[in-house]
């Protein structure tokens, strides 16, 4: 995780160097043409309204997209635990397929979040638990068959809410604009006559850190599971799923 934070600010300081070399080749041309008026100041006003829309609409999907790994260990779970009990109460039922089913998905959920592992292959998973399943109908009343199914419904649901937010951008449209007005911002500091180097390097430096560093943690977020790309560093945390993994690969056996 360091190393991908150090990998965030590389690609900052990538981005800041180069303008801080154009600024100084913009004062040694002469080509220090605007003069910090408070029309400056709107754009950077406006600039912060749109990073602030992103950042706010990226956030609720973050937020929505940390509870995934312990909805999906909770789903799980409960699916073992019916299995099991399936079995003790009704030993001519042989759920053994289904828990075998049950043991690869849990691993292959966790490769889906490491990039190791693609949604068709959890859905064929989950279509084999389906047709696992159906072979127990004769063995299990309806309710009990229900709760199954409405399991396996829910991870199909949460896989299919995941593969959105990870491959979908929040308002594309928006991020073009905000990247548009932050270059132009950035031009606008080159260009701007200022007095003086500490002036020079606090504005220069301080606006355009904090707005180029927003922009790529907001385009970093807008993906939280990025845990296989090496240039992600704000993922969300897979504790719970790997906690509960070694329970769904070897369910515990209490007369054992």
């Amino acid at each position: 995780m360091v190393m991908r934070r150090l990998g965030m600010l590389l690609k900052l300081v990538l981005v800041l160097v180069p303008l801080v070399a154009l600024k100084v080749l913009a004062m040694a041309r002469g080509w220090e043409v605007l003069a910090a008026t408070p029309l400056f100041a709107g754009l950077i006003t406006s600039n912060v309204f749109l990073i602030g829309f992103l950042f706010n609409g990226v956030l609720t999907d973050y937020k929505e997209s940390e509870k995934c790994p312990a909805q999906l260990a909770e789903t799980l779970l409960s699916l073992v635990a019916e299995l099991q009990a399936l079995g003790w109460a009704r030993p001519e039922a042989d759920p053994s397929a289904a828990l075998g089913t049950l043991a690869q998905l849990g691993p292959g959920f966790l490769g889906w979040f490491h990039g190791t592992t693609c949604a068709n292959q959890l859905f064929e998973l989950m279509d084999r638990l389906n047709a696992d399943l159906a072979q127990l109908r004769d063995n299990c009343e309806s309710p009990f068959m229900t709760r199954l199914l409405q399991e396996l419904a829910s991870l199909r649901s949460q896989l299919l809410r995941m593969e959105t937010i990870r491959s979908i951008p929040f308002v594309p449209t928006v991020y073009w604009l905000s990247a548009t007005s932050t270059t132009v911002l950035c031009a606008g500091l080159v260009l701007t006559h200022m007095e003086g180097w500490a002036e020079i390097f606090f504005y220069l430096g301080a606006i355009a850190f904090l707005m180029v560093f927003i922009l790529l943690m907001i385009w970093d977020l807008d993906n939280p599971f990025g845990h296989g790309e090496f240039s992600s560093c704000e993922n969300i945390s897979l504790e719970p799923l790997e906690r509960t993994l070694a329970r769904i690969i070897n369910p515990q056996n209490p007369e054992s």
